[in-house]
């Protein structure tokens, strides 16, 4: 982002403060939430003025506007913060760059000064030996030994080569190199281009005043409260020893200082030491999770409206899971040493290597092969005969209360699918088809196709793929539901703020991921958008807690990217059975209750590396329990509270006693995982079908080179659940097509042999759908031409 951009973008931030600021008594009697905050801003950037005041109730009209004014506040100031963060990055990354292209270019005169040293003290080492030889002489005389060291000195001298400049240079450098010099040389060179993006957005920010890093915060006010021209002796007790001594050298450097200072703004946010007190995201932790004295207050109320009744009691808890987690290692080293699992391979005492058979996972099957024998099917026919089944049409509804009852034609809900789904764009859609009116098109996604709305109908979709009785051919077992979810990296190609360079992805461009999630009847039951250097795993609880069409109990899996601790905790929490594919399994570390002696000595080759600290767990067994209420009762996103948990420099007692309770989880599980063959197919198979949906996903995101054409994460989430949606009717539809070969089939033998057949392929296929509209080849009339070629050959350059 330009700085002229960042000083517009402050601007307008600075407008809805003035007016926050003004109404901030109203905003502490109404305390609205986020939630709710969210919902009046988009309805009032929807609307226009005469939509606004149609509100007869004026109270109404005010209380979208406060939401309005709010948000935008609140997304603002994140987004200066995103901002800020780029650009600080940015210079470390170029200070980095050019340090090391300093390096590369002094190596060689650096090399050439140490062999000048490494020539001298040679030289000198030879003139010594030859001065000791002369004293330790017994033929020579005092006087002739002083004249003949004399003489070999005057030699020495006269006959040095050696390029002493060389060797200054060499000392200097070294000298400079043991401080850092050059680094922060260049940190100070970078300073004034930083200081033109970052001065307006520091200036603008208004941190927490009881944000942890105090000494910071009182040079953050001094910056402010100076604009920006902070003096020769600003706050300095924040900086390290060796910035301090960096800064006062050769006087007070103000370039550096204010470089540093930015520096360490940046680090602080991220790591929670310094909080916003007007954010979406990035206040404190505390802000995000139940109040501490309402939770006091209805603790027992709270979990058992989450069903978490059960945990209430730590101590006891933990007891049982020491029983289960010591059987478990019992029965696996049993196993192994009774040589019923030879699936093990052992090094150096740990496991080495996991033996599994390949799954009976299979994309080209019978399945693609008879959805295809009657030619292609369009995909808005393939829509409209979804939309007869489960009427997924019905869930688009206004997002003004009033205009509930409005309805658009079905043919325009289906094409602004088709436009954002595919990548295609409103506009274009519009001018390529025939029935549809742009201004149509752009009012019917403006007021019907919220993300809730479009992920209310994609679980229309997905409850309408559950309920048929073909799905329940793809279960191991009929009383589980395994999940799976990974990530996908699309380009961005215009400016967006949580887009981030990947080169191994994106080559010079910038993108986002998109993380899905599938269950084992292939339905897609949620997705969503985030950074591309955002790590995954914090937004797989998001991705559970949204499937919320099945009663059976789950399983979920992911690659190693989206495994922590913490989410083998928190899943555990929830009721869902983590299992992951871990790369490298043998070199993850297993715990227990009890001292790995106590388990060497029966003789096991499965040891624990340590206990678990069970008094770090339950000394926070109250948060833990807390932080759990708040996702399940939705007040805040797992990923929002994980973000902010694991950003902390030092680890925050709550997330360390998150990831201790996790090791637990985690160390039954891969016991399990070691014992278990069907359970490592089922993983990889289930791992197989997410892999496959990203294929599919592309097939259908085809238009543009696949690459985001919105920058808002707002509109890139509604293009994503559009893009799902097609998937999943896509997926209901051979559904639907495949059970009615199966209830045509008469015969009990070929019935079971044709649902055997399907259970083995895969509904995940696509080939048999044109996604790209038809062509029409009608012959036109003769005087149709569109081009006049006689008065284009005529044409004089």
């Amino acid at each position: 982002m330009r700085p002229k951009d960042i000083k517009q973008n402050v601007n307008n931030m600075i407008v809805f403060k003035d007016m926050f600021d003004q109404l901030a008594d109203v905003y502490d009697e109404l305390n609205i939430n986020d939630k709710a905050t969210r919902y009046y801003a988009e309805w009032v950037r929807k609307a226009d003025i005469q939509q606004l005041t149609q509100f007869t109730d004026k109270e109404n009209i005010y209380l979208h506007l406060l939401g309005f004014v709010k948000h935008h506040y609140f997304a603002r100031q994140d987004s200066l913060v995103d901002a800020l963060m780029k650009s600080v990055t940015s210079t470390l990354h170029k200070a980095s760059s050019k340090q090391a292209e300093h390096e590369r270019s002094v190596k060689e005169e650096r090399d050439k000064a140490i062999h000048e040293l490494s020539k001298s003290h040679k030289s000198i080492s030879k003139l010594a030996k030859e001065i000791i030889s002369i004293v330790e002489s017994v033929s020579a005389t005092p006087n002739e030994k002083y004249h003949k060291i004399e003489e070999l000195v005057f030699d020495y001298q006269k006959n040095d080569e050696i390029d002493y400049s060389l060797l200054e240079d060499l000392d200097n450098q070294l000298r400079k190199e043991s401080k850092n010099h050059t680094y922060y040389q260049l940190l100070e060179s970078l300073s004034l281009r930083l200081q033109l993006k970052a001065t307006p957005i520091v200036r603008a920010l208004n941190f927490d005043s009881t944000s942890k890093a105090k000494d910071l915060l009182e040079a953050v006010d001094h910056f402010q409260e100076s604009e920006g021209n902070v003096g020769k002796s600003p706050p300095i007790k924040f900086l390290s020893k060796q910035d301090r001594a960096n800064v006062e050298r050769n006087d007070f450097s103000i370039p550096l200082y204010k470089c540093l200072l930015f520096i360490y703004i940046s680090k602080a946010i991220k790591s929670g030491d310094l909080n916003l007190a007007y954010s979406y995201r990035f206040r404190s932790i505390q802000d995000y999770m139940i109040d501490k004295e309402y939770w006091e207050a209805r603790k027992y109320q709270i979990l058992r409206e989450c069903n978490l009744l059960e945990y209430i009691d730590g101590e006891a808890y933990l007891a049982g899971l020491k029983l289960g987690l010591h059987e478990k290692y019992k029965v696996v080293n049993k196993h192994l040493a009774d040589g019923i699992n030879t699936s093990l391979t052992f090094k150096d005492g740990r496991v080495s290597r996991v033996s599994t058979p390949k799954t009976d996972f299979q994309e080209e099957s019978f399945i693609a092969d008879a959805l295809s024998q009657d030619g292609y099917i369009p995909i808005l026919q393939l829509l409209k005969e979804v939309n007869q089944v489960c009427q997924f049409t019905a869930d688009f509804k206004h997002l003004s209360p009033k205009n509930v009852k409005m309805k658009p034609k079905e043919e325009t809900l289906m094409a602004g699918i088709l436009a954002k789904g595919c990548n295609i764009g409103l506009g274009k859609l519009a001018s390529i088809s025939a029935g549809i009116q742009e201004h149509t098109l752009h009012n019917t996604v403006n007021w019907f196709f919220s993300l809730e709305n479009i992920r209310k109908a994609n679980n229309r979709i997905v409850d309408a793929i559950h309920n048929l009785k073909l799905s329940s051919a793809y279960l191991k077992d009929p009383e589980v539901l395994h999940s799976s979810s990974d990530g996908r990296k699309v380009n961005v190609d215009v400016d967006c703020l949580h887009a981030n360079h990947s080169y191994k992805y994106f080559g010079k461009d910038k993108g986002v991921t998109i993380y899905t999630f599938i269950d084992e009847k292939q339905s897609l039951f949620h997705n969503s958008v985030f950074s591309a250097s955002d790590r995954e795993a914090p937004y797989v609880i998001d991705g559970l807690l949204q499937n919320e069409v099945t009663d059976l109990r789950q399983v979920h899996s992911t690659d190693t990217h989206g495994y922590t601790e913490q989410i083998f905790a928190v899943s555990h929490f929830l009721g869902i059975a983590f299992a992951p594919r871990l790369a490298n399994i043998g070199n993850q570390q297993i715990y227990s209750f009890s001292a790995r002696k106590t388990f060497y000595d029966k003789g096991y080759r499965l040891l624990p590396s340590r206990p678990v600290s069970k008094n770090q767990i339950l000394d926070h067994w109250d948060d833990i329990l807390r932080f759990i209420a708040t996702i399940k009762m939705k007040q805040a996103t797992a990923s929002q509270l994980f973000k902010r948990l694991s950003s902390y420099s030092k680890e925050h007692p709550l997330y360390r006693a998150l990831k201790e309770f996790g090791r637990v989880i985690k160390s039954q599980f891969i016991l399990t995982y070691f014992d278990d063959e069907d359970l490592r197919q089922q993983i990889q198979k289930q791992l197989n079908r997410v892999e496959l949906s990203n294929r599919f996903s592309r097939a259908v995101f085809f238009d543009n080179d696949q690459a985001f054409q919105e920058g808002v994460l707002a509109d890139q989430e509604v293009a994503t659940a559009c893009k799902l949606l097609l998937q999943n009717s896509i997926i209901l539809w051979n559904y639907l097509y495949l059970s009615d070969l199966v209830a045509d089939t008469s015969d009990p033998d070929d019935r079971r042999d044709l649902i055997e057949s399907i259970s083995q392929g895969s509904v995940i296929t696509w080939k048999h759908v044109n996604l790209r509209g038809e062509y029409d080849f009608r012959r036109k009339a003769s005087n149709d031409a569109r081009f006049d070629m006689d008065k284009i050959r005529s044409i004089k350059l």
